[in-house]
C-alpha cells in the first residue's frame, strides 16, 4: 500500500505533509482533551500520564532505531550487489574469448544488452519489464554457453566462462530477492506509526493537563518524527527518492563494453582462442 502512495514525487511529498498534519492533530485533539479533562483529574494523574508519555516515546525511540538499522542494512546490501555485478558482468564478457566464433559473438552482444537492461530501470522506472528482460537474455546468454560446450566439451576455458555466466545470473536473483523481498515488515511500519500517533495524543493529554505548551517545541518534536519515518520509509522503498543506489559500477561496465566492441569491430574480431587453460583470466 505504501509502494503505490509514494510511487510519485507529488505523491511522497503529500505522504510527508499529511504525516506532519496528521500528528499535530493528535498533539491538538490530545491538547484540547487534557484541558477539558484538567479541572477532574488529580496532581497524581497527571504525574502518571507523563510517564506513560515517557514510557511510550522510549518505546518510539527503540522501534525507530530497530527499523531504521534494517532499511540502512538492506541499503547498504543493495550498494554492495550492484558492484558484485557489474565485476561478475566485466568477467563474463573477458571470458566470451574463450568461446568458438559464432557463440562468442552472439553472447558479446547479449552482455552489452543485458547491461544496458540492468541500467534501464533509472531512466523507465519499469522494475518488472526489466526482470523480465534480464532473465530473457539470461536465457539466451545460457543456450550460446550450451553451444560453446557441445562445440569443445573438454575445454577448462569454457568452462571457467559458464562459471562466471552462473555467477552473473546468481547476482541477479540476490538483487531481485533483496530489492523486493528482503524489506521491513509491513508490521513492524505500521506497528512504528501506531505507536508515533499514541505518543503524539499522549503528548497533547500532558500539555493540556498541564495547562501551558510550547507551540514551537511541539512542532519541532512532530517535524523530527515525520521526518525519520520519511527517512525509514524512503529507505524501505524499491523506488526511493531521497536515498538513490549508486549505478555508477555498472555505467563503468557498460562503457567499458562498449569500448571492446568498437575496438573489435575497428579491427575486424581477433582470432579465436585455443582450448588451453592457459589462457588468461579475471
Amino acid at each position: 500500500m505504501i509502494d503505490e502512495v509514494l510511487s510519485s514525487e507529488t505523491h511522497w511529498w503529500f505522504f510527508f505533509a499529511g504525516t506532519i498534519a496528521f500528528f499535530w492533530l493528535m498533539v491538538e485533539g490530545g491538547y484540547w482533551v487534557g484541558r477539558w479533562r484538567r479541572e477532574h483529574v488529580d496532581p497524581e494523574q497527571r504525574a502518571q500520564t507523563g510517564t506513560i508519555l515517557a514510557a511510550l516515546l522510549a518505546l518510539l525511540g527503540f522501534l525507530l532505531a530497530i527499523s531504521f538499522g534494517i532499511a540502512a542494512d538492506r541499503f547498504g546490501q543493495r550498494k554492495a550487489l550492484v558492484l558484485q555485478e557489474a565485476n561478475d558482468i566485466g568477467t563474463t564478457f573477458l571470458r566470451t574469448d574463450f568461446l568458438p566464433e559464432a557463440p562468442r559473438d552472439a553472447s558479446k552482444k547479449l552482455l552489452s544488452e543485458y547491461v544496458d537492461t540492468r541500467l534501464r530501470p533509472l531512466e523507465m522506472g519499469d522494475l518488472d519489464d526489466a526482470i523480465r528482460n534480464s532473465t530473457r537474455i539470461q536465457n539466451a546468454l545460457w543456450e550460446q554457453a550450451d553451444i560453446a560446450a557441445a562445440a569443445r566439451p573438454r575445454s577448462v576455458p569454457v568452462g571457467l566462462y559458464i562459471d562466471a555466466l552462473n555467477d552473473v545470473i546468481d547476482r541477479h536473483e540476490e538483487r531481485v530477492t533483496v530489492s523486493l523481498h528482503y524489506r521491513i515488515p509491513p508490521s513492524l511500519i505500521w506497528t512504528l506509526y501506531l505507536v508515533a500517533l499514541l505518543s503524539m495524543v499522549v503528548m497533547g493529554l500532558n500539555f493540556g493537563l498541564a495547562g501551558t505548551r510550547n507551540l514551537l517545541a511541539s512542532l519541532a518534536l512532530v517535524l523530527a518524527f515525520a521526518a525519520v519515518l520519511l527517512l525509514i520509509v524512503d529507505l524501505d522503498q524499491v523506488h526511493q527518492h531521497l536515498f538513490t543506489v549508486d549505478q555508477s559500477p555498472l555505467a563503468d561496465t557498460q562503457a567499458s563494453i562498449r569500448e571492446s566492441m568498437r575496438g573489435s569491430s575497428a579491427i575486424g574480431g581477433g582470432p579465436e582462442t585455443p582450448d588451453a587453460p592457459a589462457a588468461p583470466t579475471r
